[in-house]
């Protein structure tokens, strides 16, 4: 019994919050215990830090019945598993490999697809090649239904196409924009939110609204706009609307960042937690969003210890936006942990391996890492020598001139300067203050000048001190 109880309770840890929640919003149970068993279930995966042991009395049966019935219950729900069932289908009916089973399968499907569903376009595509095999053959029992029902979401089909076609177009401009500020996307929020909220969609296009809008909102620090749409999500996650594991944990992954942004700390904690519980190709990418939320709140040895436990896992990926990521994160940690000259020695053999992606793709990203690291290990001079090699201070200025963005880089060369006698004091404060200044309006920004400035005062504290009174005399 108490091996059979691991083995459950391990199951049930597992699970996520909103699994739970929508577990228990199906339930029809007719046995108190295994309402007993679920409740158990619903209160540790909102409560983690507090678990409540499984009854230890009730007969395992029941701990079979309950979990067979969840595995069930969220297979049937899930969209992934679902996809995975339109692509081996199709394969079959393209190579005229369909049995009669598979036949009856796809028919079935017509009571309860229509054009609401995550993946309604693939099927309705799904049919199309059906009807095409049927036809040919001349089998005019199971093409008329299938054709009936072609006919009948025709017009639903090719309006979520165009919208597909839109939401393509619109990522190419908030893409462009997050990687070189040469667009203005702010114009497609509305189409965007209009999208997401229409119950006649699809889900599929409407979380692909979802992800775009929230792109354009972390483009312009919009993070309230942003938690609109993502309590909305939170609602829909507790059905079978956008259900499945990867969605769940792309979903915490974002929510983390966004209590982030929005100064929540312990929210974005938890959501990040959440997030890396299963492991999937953005793995690395929840990770160092996580990581960043922790060196945020001082927990800078957990942080080490997770991102060192997962190098393995950065071997593995072709994602350079997520390797980028994930290293850039790892640099700060060694920072955080004291580790300085680590930082500065894998931030260097970093750049050597990964030069043309990392400018093709998280430059900033990588060069601030660098430059603090750098900065931290007194190694002034050299980080002077990278700054001027490469162009950073040119390139910066594109962020430079849009007020979401500190010119980071612009400040950690400064600092050099001045530690290496080449700027003096006033020109350093006149410097940083002037371009400061008008960044404070943005609450998030003038969080995240904080933060920059306490780094840089374990450099400069005398210095960051007059910066800080000058700034808060011109509030």
């Amino acid at each position: 019994m108490r091996l059979k109880l691991v083995t459950f309770s391990d199951f049930a840890n597992h699970l996520y919050p909103h699994e739970a929640d929508y577990l228990l919003s199906i339930q029809n149970f007719s046995k108190g215990v295994n309402m007993q068993i679920l409740n158990t279930l619903h209160s540790n995966s909102h409560n983690p830090n507090k678990p409540r042991e499984f009854d230890p009395e009730i007969d395992k049966r029941s701990y079979s019945y309950v979990k067979t019935w969840i595995v069930q219950a969220l297979d049937k729900a899930d969209v992934d598993k679902f996809y995975e069932w339109l692509a081996y289908t199709e394969k079959q009916v393209m190579i005229d490999a369909i049995t009669p089973d598979e036949e009856k399968e796809i028919l079935a499907y017509l009571k309860t697809i229509n054009p609401s569903k995550y993946f309604f376009l693939r099927y309705y595509e799904l049919l199309q090649y059906f009807r095409d095999y049927l036809l040919i053959r001349v089998r005019s029992k199971f093409y008329k239904p299938i054709n009936t029902y072609l006919q009948k979401y025709e017009s639903a089909y090719h309006r979520s196409m165009a919208i597909n076609i839109k939401l393509n177009q619109a990522a190419e401009e908030i893409i462009k924009q997050h990687e070189t500020l040469d667009a203005e996307p702010i114009h497609y929020s509305n189409f965007l939110q209009t999208t997401f909220d229409d119950v006649t969609l699809d889900g599929y296009t409407r979380y692909r609204a979802a992800v775009r809008l929230t792109f354009l909102y972390y483009n312009y620090r919009e993070f309230e706009n942003l938690r609109v749409v993502y309590d909305e999500l939170d609602k829909l996650f507790k059905t079978e609307v956008f259900y499945s594991k990867r969605l769940l944990a792309n979903y915490y992954s974002n929510r983390a960042m966004m209590h982030s942004k929005l100064n929540e700390l312990a929210l974005a904690e938890k959501y990040g937690y959440l997030s890396i519980r299963q492991k999937n190709s953005d793995f690395l990418f929840y990770l160092a969003n996580l990581c960043a939320v922790l060196l945020r709140s001082a927990q800078y040895s957990k942080a080490l210890k997770l991102m060192s436990s997962s190098i393995p896992e950065l071997k593995k990926t072709n994602s350079f936006y997520n390797k980028i990521g994930f290293a850039s994160f790892y640099i700060r940690t060694l920072v955080y942990n004291k580790m300085a000259k680590n930082a500065v020695s894998y931030a260097t053999t970093f750049l050597d391996a990964y030069k043309k992606e990392i400018f093709e793709t998280r430059w900033h990203l990588f060069f601030t890492a660098y430059s603090q690291a750098l900065l931290s290990a007194e190694k002034y001079s050299r980080m002077l020598a990278i700054t001027k090699r490469y162009n950073l201070l040119n390139l910066e200025k594109k962020y430079m001139d849009k007020s979401v963005y500190i010119p980071v880089l612009l400040w950690y060369n400064e600092v050099a300067l001045y530690m290496e006698g080449k700027l003096n004091k006033e020109k350093l404060v006149e410097t940083i203050t002037s371009s400061a200044q008008t960044l404070l309006q943005n609450q998030y920004i003038a969080g995240r000048i904080n933060e920059l400035l306490d780094n840089l005062s374990d450099s400069i504290p005398s210095e960051i001190a007059v910066i800080r009174n000058k700034l808060n005399q011109n509030k």
